[in-house]
């Protein structure tokens, strides 16, 4: 058929790559500037204790992780015109701008009042992140079958990922500043909603030109019970899942304290933006080069390989000159190289829940897809609270003395404890087995066999 490659899809092009690599772009200017700068904001602008705030984030993402299944069991059963996931991302992106502002926004009200406030916001803000974001993620699987063109999707939307935390890490507290006039209030609240109606118009280009190519069948979707069997059946795509969750764990539970680390240990204002972005800028350079680096090495080893890269550079760090300004420099070039197998998890994902609907003849891509967000998602509240929690257990509190042993408290949960995440994610790689040579190349022709058959 002209114009179809072997699995009987269209080819993509250059702009199906940019558009789709934006929307994690988007992703970031609502999502980076809550991983990096919310916990900052609620203990030292807002007024919440540490405590307090692990407390929040640990609740938040708790329920997260009950409602992203909820949503990709929602998405599997949804069947419009424009697909199953697109329609979520053009709703999904108008309240997750409401929610942004209202989040970065400081109440007139008591500390009782203030604390359920940041409640409702918070949880809104996840909930409207999932109902964008789980179907987002999701459709390399629904846009292709080309091995290749879904490690090109997953590394546009990792370039777009690292690009957007470039941007958000050089100019937000920037931004803070200008828009505040002194007042951090009214700079987070007004540079949360320049950013967050900046990425809106983003959302909408990719729900409106990312096609869903690959379709699945009303009747074919099953029971919801019987699909959460199967996922709990499939071993390739539970690894794949808790890979994301360690590696996002030790990523996203960094970020959130790697501030505190760069204020009072680095002790250097001026380099925070900088130091906050390198491993994203480096990433991003390298970030190029994933396709080949996975397709030489397997999205597995490659897995494997970065979990290494990153956890050896966080290990450095921790034990070395905490203000030595090149000595940062190199451990954070080092990290950032950890970035090369970025479409490893995604494409992981992907073969699992091809190898399943070969297997049983049903596409679960929605419910897999939120599972993985359910256990990022957990994963970033573990870690948020824990690391806050171990600051706190050394005698930080927002405002207060930063002493030697407050500082050894930052260090450890900024670095040490990261570092070891990543390697204990390594263990889950392990146990995946669909890297075989020629494997999933043959389940995808079963797989494109099976739909031509269908289509006649």
């Amino acid at each position: 058929m002209r114009g179809v490659n072997q699995y009987g899809t269209k080819p993509l092009t250059f702009k199906n790559y940019f558009v789709y690599g934006m929307g994690n772009f988007a992703s970031q200017l609502s999502w980076t500037m809550v991983g990096t700068y919310l916990s900052l904001f609620y203990t030292d602008v807002f007024g919440l204790s540490v405590g307090a705030v692990a407390m929040l984030m640990l609740v938040a993402k708790i329920w997260d992780g009950i409602n992203d299944p909820m949503m990709g069991t929602l998405m599997e059963r949804t069947h419009t015109k424009w697909g199953r996931f697109r329609p979520y991302i053009f709703a999904g992106a108008p309240l997750l701008v409401v929610f942004t502002i209202l989040t970065f926004t400081v109440p007139g009200f008591g500390d009782t009042g203030k604390l359920v406030y940041a409640y409702i916001t918070y949880i809104g803000l996840g909930m409207a992140y999932t109902v964008t974001n789980v179907p987002y993620t999701a459709l390399p699987a629904v846009m292709t079958r080309d091995p290749k063109e879904i490690n090109r999707l997953n590394a546009a939307q990792m370039m777009g990922m690292t690009i957007g935390q470039i941007v958000l890490n050089l100019f937000v507290l920037k931004l803070v500043l200008w828009i505040g006039k002194g007042d951090q209030a009214a700079g987070y609240r007004g540079t949360a909603a320049v950013l967050a109606l900046i990425a809106l118009p983003m959302f909408w280009a990719v729900a409106i030109m990312s096609k869903e190519r690959i379709t699945a069948k009303k009747e074919s979707q099953g029971k919801i019970s019987g699909g959460l069997k199967l996922i709990f059946k499939n071993k390739n795509l539970l690894c794949a899942i808790m890979y994301s969750f360690f590696n996002m764990f030790g990523i996203l539970g960094r970020i959130s304290v790697a501030v505190f680390f760069y204020m009072h240990c680095v002790q250097n204002f001026d380099l925070i933006s900088v130091f906050m972005m390198m491993q994203m800028a480096v990433g991003t350079l390298v970030m190029p080069f994933a396709p080949a680096f996975v397709g030489k090495f397997g999205r597995r080893n490659a897995a494997i390989i970065s979990m290494i890269i990153q956890g050896a550079a966080l290990v450095l760090l921790y034990f070395g000159p905490s203000t030595n300004i090149p000595f940062n420099f190199v451990c954070m070039v080092i990290y950032g190289t950890g970035y090369i197998a970025g479409p490893s998890g995604s494409g992981m994902i992907v073969d699992a829940i091809d190898d399943f609907d070969d297997k049983y003849g049903v596409r679960n891509d929605g419910m897999a897809f939120s599972f993985n967000g359910t256990g990022i998602k957990i994963a970033t509240a573990i870690a948020n609270s824990v690391f806050l929690l171990v600051m706190g257990a050394y005698g930080y509190v927002g405002g207060g003395e930063i002493t030697p042993h407050v500082q050894d408290g930052i260090n450890l949960a900024a670095n040490l404890l990261p570092g070891v995440v990543f390697f204990i994610g390594i263990i889950p790689l392990l146990f995946y087995d669909l890297d075989k040579p020629g494997y999933m190349d043959t389940v995808r022709e079963r797989l494109t066999a099976r739909r031509q058959t269908e289509q006649k």
